[in-house]
């Protein structure tokens, strides 16, 4: 399912004395199913990119193609669908809940668009164990949980209608080492199993540094450079648009700075096999 930005901006209080700009003339063209990062530090505009691929927003300027659906500012017609094909995790996973039980808020996304009510309780447990969690979560009031387990619900909720496009608005923000392992895992199951595009919209580069297929480094509403995950070796780049360095390209350079080669690694395991055979 394509995605195409064709020199779309977005401002907020347009053409009004309180405009401000959140996104400025971003072009961008997303063809094959992936795992694509948009890294970039508060205010670099990277949220806003989820917004309308799911058509939260409409751009002020220009067009945002998601598949056979256009958002330009004119009316998408059944844009249910749109939706359906397009699963959002927000930032913020208590914004999403409405009801007061789990087993309620994974099926309102099935009642609504009309899923088969024969087979939904069986989804709805399939959806908690694919993200990690069992069928006790589903009496609990989805407001009274942990962050972490907020944030696992919230993507159940995504999944469960087995969107073709799943965005993830800084999911990784409060999950621990083993948490974030675990959605590593998923994601590329997700993508090399059943062919989904992953948009990752994060600033955590360390994370994004193991997963992805792309990468786009935004700042200030733009995206400055654009490339394979390769680029977040820049350590100059990111240090100027406020992004750490991820710690495993840290620790590779402060190695060669002592005088050794050694590669860069996507993990721990693969850096600890070249270190003890480069160093020792």
């Amino acid at each position: 399912m394509e995605i195409k930005f064709d020199h779309v901006s977005l401002a907020l209080n347009y053409k009004t004395p309180l405009e401000k700009t959140i996104l400025n003339d971003v072009s961008f063209d997303i063809r094959v199913p992936g795992i694509y990062c948009f890294i970039g530090a508060q205010n670099s505009g990277k949220s806003a990119v989820g917004d309308l691929i799911n058509a939260l927003i409409v751009p002020t300027k220009g067009t945002v193609t998601i598949g056979k659906f256009k958002n330009d500012g004119s009316v998408i017609h059944n844009v249910n669908k749109l939706r359906y094909d397009t699963g959002y995790v927000f930032k913020n996973p208590y914004d999403m809940f409405l009801n007061k039980t789990v087993k309620e808020e994974l099926e309102f996304g099935l009642k609504y668009f009309r899923y088969k009510t024969d087979k939904m309780s069986m989804r709805t447990i399939d959806a908690l164990k694919l993200v990690g969690l069992d069928e006790t979560y589903l009496k609990l009031d989805p407001l009274r949980l942990t962050l972490v387990d907020a944030k696992k619900v919230a993507l159940a909720c995504a999944l469960i209608y087995n969107p073709n496009i799943l965005i993830l608005d800084e999911f990784t923000t409060g999950l621990s080492y083993s948490d974030k392992e675990d959605l590593l895992r998923l994601i590329r199951i997700l993508k090399t199993k059943y062919k989904k595009t992953i948009i990752v919209l994060s600033k955590d580069t360390s994370f994004c540094y193991k997963i992805a297929d792309y990468v786009y480094l935004m700042h200030l509403t733009k995206i400055v450079k654009e490339g394979e995950k390769d680029i977040l070796t820049d350590s100059n780049t990111l240090k100027e648009i406020g992004l750490e360095v991820p710690k495993i390209v840290t620790f590779v350079e402060e190695c060669n700075k002592k005088g050794h080669r050694i590669d860069y690694y996507n993990n721990i395991l693969d850096l600890i096999k070249g270190v003890y055979r480069d160093v020792f």
